[in-house]
């Protein structure tokens, strides 16, 4: 390896990337390096920044354009990807780095390009993968221009908001090794880089004391509002004079959470806008592709009215193609003036408000369909609470491109000033907003391998573990602890002692985590109540304690503390450390960044840090244990009929508690005894009856708590090895039984599931249990799922015609049309095409019949607002359904769901799955 000669500065931007270099020996200055890539087809351009699109190719055009830029899998990463986007929206993943926040999605899942149904899920990319492919694409440029020079051998410094959270910075250097980078790669702050770059313009930061005539004031603050195409990145630093020379010394105050609104936002406002011109007056007319194709053609436009070259008079005309294969046929066209877009981003993104206002933020749905945009648009109300209660702003400098336009930099000043009682901030210049985070970049870089002073940032954010510690406040709020308090610096090591925390060996163990931007005086160790309102949370952290060379014995308890610090590169590092003096060993905790480890992806199901303890005595439990162990060992005395009825009434008696009380924790401590004896199973059909269905209650509903995948795993093995009783009665508990653990299945695994009963399901002849089954296996690949819809509404209409029992197929229907599922991610949710077959399959019929009541939870599930075009049904098809269910008695409460986005709330998540759960299942 050779030693770096130059520090490169990588803007991994949603919109735009760029690629700066500085050489770390002499005084030369950042420059950006030119980046080739295809304009057309027929066209290589070379331009500073690199459109962050990729574009998968026709297999003619793929020919075409093998060989000529870095190689990218197959994609087309750049200005032409960015152009097809308005042409092939289903061809091309954008705002790959917004998902890089999105915890509630599986962001190593081939889930992009969003919602498309025009390439295959083999073809698609994770988010990780896509931003790796631009970042392998900006590697690739730099070899081709420097082949002396290795890119691998440079000083490589990657930014990211400064909103990222923990998990996201981690997701971003994934990318980066996925990308083939060095080990060594840092990340910093955009803010800090836009910073940096104006620092580098000009070193003694003389315009901040240009006012004052000398450097006397202590010290000046500076805002940075940075907003991009994905993101609002606000950062507070203060300036001080430098104590022996004339270097400032710069300080990071705080930092903005992570507001997902940007230029994306504006794209997409201006869609709404435009929709009804050219739909002729109705909303929701636009959808899928075309709607995608209609948010590009959007970007286009925003991007050249707000260039700072248009004028107030400028018309833009927007032709949106048709669905005909004719070029002419059924294009639809408008116009929109340069004024109207103005008014549009004014008073919707930066409205004049009052320095007390707040953000609104709505409570989370059960699924985030798509991006987590912000509730609230108004960048205004968002800065406003983040300068609350922080101090006096003397200059802000703006970064991004939507600051190209002179009216939104002057809206911000003339707010903030507002705020100030009339004291107006200055306007530090940035020449070159689209580059100024690469260049900056660069610019700390070579500062870093100088050692020369730097800004003076630590932990931007307090991080907090989520605890539990006693049995008896199973009903109270679960408290913080702080493990690393903010502005922590670098390798430095915070030892936190909890009385009473043990982990057991063998056994996962795993802390929700959340931080903070704002409680900045917390101290290691210090315990909070759990308001989360005040809080940001992270995914899991997680380990399985695991002893050296059988130090310990084999699952038995180890009392532990924590130690947690960040590393030189920024990384969150976090452990649980033995304290038994027989036992010296740490076990590092990992960010759980596969949401269907966890359990439901998006449902918010979290297990406690310490969880609660099981509901009954410990003498209880024992007894219940050999209760279950003598069962399933010998035959059931002849006075006795054996049922999991009876059985459950023993427990219940055991511990002086109903069997609906019993929380969780308890449920789960049961399950090791039934399993120990699932050879019992053979000794009668009534024994295999009764295993299956306690089993089926005890691992309700399949996730959510520590160590449910390797209880499922463990049940897997009933399904490998058969039922031992081959008669209807062990075939019907069976179904049940998978029924209710269908949400810990895998995808393979609701696919085995479901091959082995296909054609009974297909040929009519299937029980309610299996039809039941076949429409909770959530996770089944989409073709799959319209398979299952079309055989039961075919079958359904054949019986509803007949006067026969048709609820079982109605309800699968249900689970099957669900916008919002209980357990699978949108990727799984078949077209709104569907729904509207459905309904046209059922609206002649009478829904105040008792038999066909079962429609009125269908197309309540089926038809609801997700606030996602892909997966929305047309507003026309909602209103006749939502008339439809109003008609047949379904209150306007009910169907409020249907005409607007409303997130699922407590109560309805519990109906989703089916039956009760159990006491201790915790929603987010």
């Amino acid at each position: 390896m050779s030693a770096a000669r130059f520090s490169i500065g990588i803007d991994l931007g949603t919109t735009n990337s760029a690629l700066a270099y500085a050489p770390l020996n002499g005084d030369a200055p950042p420059e950006t390096l030119p980046i080739q890539q295809w304009e057309t087809p027929e066209t290589l351009v070379e331009v500073p920044m690199l459109s962050s699109f990729l574009y998968l190719p026709e297999d003619a055009l793929a020919q075409e354009l093998n060989g000529e830029v870095p190689r990218t899998q197959g994609w087309i990463v750049g200005r032409l990807a960015c152009r097809r986007a308005a042409e092939l929206p289903g061809r091309v993943v954008r705002s790959a780095k917004s998902w890089l926040g999105h915890h509630t999605a599986d962001l190593a899942a081939p889930i992009l390009p969003w919602g498309s149904e025009e390439i295959g899920p083999d073809q698609k990319l994770s988010p990780v993968r896509a931003s790796a492919l631009i970042l392998k694409y900006l590697r690739g440029v730099w070899n081709n221009r420097f082949a002396d020079c290795a890119f691998d051998d440079q000083e490589i410094i990657v930014t990211v908001p400064a909103s990222f959270d923990l998990a996201a910075q981690k997701l971003t250097l994934a990318a980066a090794e996925e990308a083939s980078f060095p080990s060594s790669v840092r990340l910093l702050e955009e803010p800090q880089a836009v910073f940096y770059c104006w620092l580098e313009q000009h070193p003694d930061a003389e315009p901040l004391w240009a006012e004052s005539g000398a450097q006397s004031v202590q010290s000046r603050q500076v805002l940075v509002v940075d907003i991009g195409g994905g993101t609002s990145d606000f950062s507070l630093f203060e300036v001080r004079p430098g104590a022996s020379d004339s270097v400032p010394d710069v300080r990071r105050l705080a930092v903005s959470e992570h507001i997902l609104l940007g230029g994306d936002n504006i794209d997409l406002a201006l869609a709404v806008l435009l929709e009804p011109r050219l739909t002729g007056g109705e909303r929701g007319q636009i959808s899928g592709p075309r709607w995608d194709q209609l948010v590009a053609l959007c970007r286009d436009l925003k991007e050249k009215a707000l260039s700072g070259t248009a004028t107030a008079d400028d018309q833009f005309a927007v032709v949106l193609p048709g669905r005909s294969s004719s070029l002419i046929a059924g294009v639809q066209a408008t116009n929109l003036a340069r004024e109207e877009l103005e008014r549009l981003v004014l008073d919707g993104f930066f409205p004049i408000r009052d320095a007390r206002a707040r953000p609104y933020r709505k409570h989370a749905a059960l699924q985030e369909w798509g991006l987590p945009y912000a509730a609230d648009s108004a960048v205004t109300h968002h800065l406003a609470d983040f300068l609350r209660e922080r101090p006096h702003v003397d200059a802000v400098l703006f970064n991004g491109g939507l600051f190209h336009a002179s009216m939104l930099r002057e809206r911000v000043l003339e707010q903030i000033a507002a705020w100030q009682d009339g004291a107006r901030p200055i306007e530090l210049a940035n020449t070159e907003p689209d580059l100024a985070v690469a260049r900056g970049a660069a610019h700390f870089g070579k500062l870093l391998q100088s050692q020369s002073r730097r800004i003076t940032a630590g932990a931007a954010r307090a991080v907090f573990l989520q605890v539990q510690t006693a049995a008896s406040d199973e009903q109270k709020a679960p408290a913080l602890v702080c493990v690393l308090p903010r502005n922590a610096g670098a390798e430095q090591v915070f030892d936190i002692d909890l009385p009473g925390l043990e982990v057991r060996t063998d056994r996962p163990v795993r802390f929700q985590a959340w931080s903070s931007t704002r409680h900045g005086r917390c101290r290691a160790g210090e315990v909070l109540s759990g308001d989360f309102e005040a809080f940001h949370r992270l995914p899991p952290l997680q380990t399985i304690i695991r002893t050296a060379n059988g130090q310990g014995g084999s699952d038995r308890h180890v009392p532990v503390r924590l130690a947690a610090k960040t590393n030189a590169l920024g990384l969150l590092q976090i452990s649980c450390v033995s304290t038994d003096p027989s036992v010296q060993q740490s076990w590092p905790l990992e960010f759980n960044l596969r949401p269907q480890e966890q359990g439901n992806p998006g449902s918010g199901a979290q297990p406690e840090a310490l969880p609660v303890k099981p509901n009954a005595t410990v003498e209880a439990r024992q007894v219940a244990h050999q209760r279950l162990a003598n069962t399933f060992t010998k035959p059931a005395p002849k006075s006795e009929r054996l049922t999991a009825n009876s059985v459950l009434k023993h427990l219940e008696r055991s511990f002086g508690l109903a069997r609906h009380h019993w929380n969780a924790v308890l449920l789960r401590d049961l399950w090791p005894s039934l399993n120990e004896h699932t050879a019992g199973r053979k000794l009668s059909v009534e024994h295999e009856e009764t295993w299956l269905t306690l089993a089926g209650f005890l691992l309700r509903p399949g996730f959510g708590f520590v160590g449910d995948a390797v209880r499922i795993d463990e049940l897997w093995r009933l399904h490998d090895a058969g039922i031992c009783f081959a008669g209807k009665r062990s075939k019907v508990q069976e179904y049940i039984l998978w029924r209710r653990v269908a949400g810990g299945l895998t995808p393979d695994r609701q696919e085995t599931l479901l091959a082995g009963e296909l054609n009974v399901v297909r040929s009519g002849r299937a029980s309610p249990e299996l039809i039941r089954l076949a429409g909770s296996l959530e996770r089944l690949p989409r073709q799959t799922k319209a398979d299952l819809v079309e055989i039961c509404i075919r079958q359904a209409l054949q019986r509803i015609n007949v006067k026969q029992h048709c609820a079982p197929y109605l309800a699968a229907l249900g689970l099957l049309l669900n916008r919002t599922p209980f357990h699978a991610g949108p990727e799984r949710v078949v077209p709104p095409e569907m729904v509207a077959r459905a309904y046209a399959a059922f609206q002649h019929f009478d829904w105040t019949e008792p038999e066909l009541l079962e429609l009125h939870v269908l197309f309540l599930r089926a038809a609801r607002v997700v606030d996602d075009r892909s997966l929305d049904v047309p507003t026309s098809v909602r209103n006749q359904i939502a008339t439809k269910l109003e008609r047949a008695g379904v209150g306007s409460a009910r169907t409020a769901g249907m005409k607007a986005f409303t997130p699922v709330g407590r109560a309805e998540r519990s109906t989703l799955y089916g039956e009760s759960l159990p006491p201790g299942f915790l929603f987010g």
